[in-house]
């Protein structure tokens, strides 16, 4: 093989896959981001495609499953919307393994009502079959005055490009 063609083909291969920890980390973070945009959608195959099949979710002093949680944002004939907005905090890879912590705040309408409520949530996401899935999200509910300031909230809608970065 031509040593320049060889060069180009390596390039295209380099190119293709994640260079740096960040950017894995990125890519880890997505499946966070996804799983609470299908509770948003009450798309309840999505946020099951979206963890593993040992998926846990520490909530409010409980050790919950998907199907919990699926049961949990199920609007139970009183319809609402929920905006998601997101800062990460840390994230760390270990191979195949990342750990993300990072503040999530979520804006639920009722009707003409608005209600808040942020959290304090860390991840583990291992990579299955080339997709990152959630294995275990612990998630701490923080009462307004405990809600730091400065985060710079960033909200996440997968119908917007802007937002998926």
């Amino acid at each position: 093989m031509k040593p320049l063609k060889m060069l180009f083909l390596t390039w295209i291969l380099l190119m293709s896959l994640p260079t740096t920890a960040s950017e894995q980390e990125e890519q880890a973070f997505q499946s966070v981001k996804n799983l609470f945009a299908a509770m948003s959608a009450f798309d309840y195959e999505a946020m099951r495609n979206v963890v593993t099949s040992d998926f846990q979710l520490l909530e409010v002093g409980e050790d919950w499953s998907i199907e919990t949680l699926i049961n949990a944002v199920k609007p139970k004939g009183k319809p609402y919307q929920r905006r998601n907005f997101f800062q990460l905090i840390r994230s760390e890879t270990h191979g195949n393994v990342v750990w993300v912590s990072y503040w999530n705040k979520a804006i639920y309408q009722f009707g003409d009502k608005d209600r808040q409520v942020a959290w304090m949530e860390s991840a583990v996401i291992i990579k299955q079959n080339d997709q990152w899935k959630i294995q275990m999200l612990h998630s701490t509910r923080l009462d307004k005055d405990k809600v730091p300031a400065d985060i710079q909230w960033v909200e996440y809608n997968p119908n917007s490009p802007a937002s998926n970065q």
